[in-house]
């Protein structure tokens, strides 16, 4: 085999082929503002989500962050890659119980989807604080 042969192998081998498109809503916006329980699993969940979030609170960033992992999911999918879209929240006062209920959520959904790579999408920093965590 050649060298770009066995590279060409090598990258196959390593590169996540399973994804979990994951938006994250730190302070729970969405379970606050619609009574919604999270994790919410899956593109029709999800556009229900995101939409019942968008009537309650036009001007919530959180509901485009979840419009935007639906369309990354979307993506992925048209590439051939086996994925799966999720909204996981926190807790109101965010901080570490935000942290830990996050990353319970995705506990529970990689129960179900075992997914060998990430993608997160959220509306800002706060949310992004939690990343650490969840790696």
């Amino acid at each position: 085999m050649s060298l770009s042969g066995k590279l060409e192998k090598d990258v196959k081998a390593t590169t996540a082929n399973k994804l979990l498109v994951i938006c994250i809503d730190r302070d729970d916006d969405l379970g606050r503002k619609t009574g919604i329980p999270t994790p919410v699993v899956g593109r029709d969940a999800c556009i229900e989500a995101a939409q019942r979030l968008a009537l309650e609170d036009p001007e919530d960033a959180d509901s485009n962050s979840i419009f935007f992992a639906i369309k990354t999911y979307e993506d992925l999918v048209s590439k051939g890659y086996k994925a799966q879209v999720v909204t996981v929240t926190g807790v109101e006062n965010r901080g570490v119980q935000a942290d830990e209920k996050v990353a319970s959520e995705i506990k529970s959904v990689l129960k179900k989807f075992s997914a060998n790579g990430a993608v997160i999408v959220s509306d800002g920093e706060d949310d992004e604080m939690v990343i650490p965590v969840i790696q």
